[in-house]
């Protein structure tokens, strides 16, 4: 498993750089109103999924609903692993069509195991038309057991009557200052020998996305694991054309 998926974080208090949609968020649980639509709106390695799946822990876990999920209950581990049912995902580039969201219709009228059942549509802006009129009609009249989260790098492509019925948070590039503290972490835990300017220039030009930080990371532990310095990076950086 590769440091991004280890490393991911499974409490809100985890995630860096998106502390007013995390608020967000967490208030709805604390008040016991989730919602039933969102827009997870921002760059790639932003964390929209990493939160959707920590949202979907909150809301069905055994502990009840909290601003934290527990992380240990059946439902939580499910989750986590992959393993539930209330928790679907579903990548829009792939199933963009009509008769994938006709499907996924049928599938959210069946009661889920928990509380809700969260329906995390990745990539949601690649929908066809089609597609979208029959998201609509479910959006306008949701059942009361299911939470949408469409997940987007554009957010100007979904139509704006999707977009009424949705909470839209925005999910900003993160901070060099938010990737050093990222960066930081799985250095210590995985004991890496990286010079200090090595790791801040990793941290800046990395595009704002922790996932892709975290990934270039890990390719050089591998490239230099007696010692990564700040000629490496560059060079690292400049064959993969990372400016």
């Amino acid at each position: 498993m590769g440091y991004a998926q280890s490393y991911r974080p499974q409490f809100f208090a985890d995630v860096v750089g998106q502390d007013k949609s995390v608020k967000v968020l967490q208030n709805m649980l604390e008040e016991g109103e989730p919602g039933c639509a969102f827009i997870f709106s921002g760059n790639r390695g932003t964390g929209k999924t990493t939160v959707a799946r920590i949202f979907a822990k909150a809301v069905n876990c055994a502990e009840g609903m909290n601003p934290e999920p527990c992380d240990v209950c059946p439902s939580c581990i499910r989750i986590k692993n992959g393993t539930s049912m209330d928790l679907v995902e579903l990548d829009a580039a792939t199933n963009r069509g009509i008769d994938a969201i006709r499907e996924l219709n049928n599938y959210v009228q069946y009661i889920p195991g928990g509380n809700y059942r969260i329906i995390l549509l990745d990539e949601a802006h690649m929908l066809t038309r089609e597609a979208f009129n029959a998201l609509l009609k479910t959006l306008e009249e949701p059942p009361e057991h299911i939470i949408f989260i469409l997940a987007t790098t554009e957010k100007t492509r979904i139509p704006k009557t999707i977009e009424s019925r949705c909470h839209v948070l925005p999910f900003g590039d993160l901070s060099p200052t938010d990737c050093m503290k990222v960066l930081a972490k799985i250095v210590k835990a995985e004991e890496i020998k990286i010079e200090k300017e090595a790791l801040i220039s990793l941290a800046r030009k990395t595009d704002g996305s922790a996932r892709d930080a975290i990934n270039a990371l890990e390719q050089l532990h591998f490239y230099k694991p007696n010692g990564i310095g700040i000629d490496d990076v560059e060079s690292y950086l400049e064959d993969w054309n990372i400016e």
